[in-house]
């Protein structure tokens, strides 16, 4: 099984990562990433959109269609696929996720850096404050990665919409934090490259300069789609490259499973 990081930005619109990720654009330049803009699923809001990415249908169907739908989980996840395979992932994400996996109210106290042995999750580093830096989390990842070397890495960091959230999507804010995770990015992907991970950066929804989302303005619909294969070569497409959000973790199986 081919190692595979996925990093899921919440609230990165499309064309923001256009104009302020310069490390993720030197990799396109150089032929080593191939961009993509993709359009989410409505209503266009964090949790149903989780569910969405992770377990590929519409939240018309699998039913979270609120960020309110506090208890209802997923039997059916990109975790689930990878467990399938043999494989194990790690996970540092918001407390949102373990709730859709675990199927429980996280709790701080006893959740903060749980597994979740029934979905194949062998490590997680779960937070629970909107302003908790991407720094940070971007460290715990790593912290991850190097102690129990998964099959699987799933990042989400939250600093785009919580910007988003406090300053809108137009905003110089919301840009620099952008531009911050980039330089982040910058530092750490080399090594998760080196390692044989192929990356695919992407988010759940945008932003629109009135600090929301959850409608179907292109501002807050149009995502970026970045994938990074670790050895280095992005010029010929993979087969199957997802056209809409519904097809990523199609995409990401067949990475994962795809010849070297």
């Amino acid at each position: 099984m081919n190692r595979l990081a996925v990093i899921l930005v919440d609230g990165l619109r499309a064309d923001t990562a256009r104009r302020c990720m310069g490390y993720l654009l030197a990799l396109e330049e150089a032929g080593r990433a191939r961009w993509a803009t993709l359009t989410c699923e409505l209503p266009s809001l964090s949790r149903p959109l989780y569910a969405t990415v992770i377990g590929g249908r519409r939240p018309v169907d699998h039913g979270i269609l609120s960020n309110d739908h506090v208890g209802v989980h997923l039997d059916d996840t990109l975790f689930d696929d990878v467990a399938a395979r043999g494989g194990r992932s790690a996970v540092a994400a918001y407390d949102w996720f373990w709730e859709l996996l675990a199927g429980e109210r996280f709790a701080p106290a006893r959740h903060r850096t749980a597994a979740c042995a029934s979905r194949g999750v062998v490590a997680g580093s779960w937070y629970f404050e909107d302003e908790y830096p991407d720094s940070h989390l971007l460290a715990d990842a790593e912290d991850l990665r190097t102690r129990h070397a998964p099959d699987l890495l799933f990042v989400h960091p939250m600093g785009l919409d919580n910007a988003g959230h406090v300053h809108g999507g137009g905003s110089s804010a919301y840009d620099l934090a952008a531009r911050k995770l980039d330089m982040n990015l910058a530092l750490l992907l080399p090594h998760w490259l080196a390692d044989g991970y192929d990356i695919v950066v992407t988010s759940d929804h945008g932003m629109s300069a009135d600090r929301m989302h959850g409608g179907g303005a292109i501002e807050e619909r149009a995502v970026p789609f970045v994938w990074l294969p670790s050895r280095g070569d992005a010029t010929q497409a993979p087969t199957h490259w997802p056209a809409n959000q519904l097809e990523i973790r199609r995409f990401l199986v067949e990475r994962m499973a795809a010849p070297r």
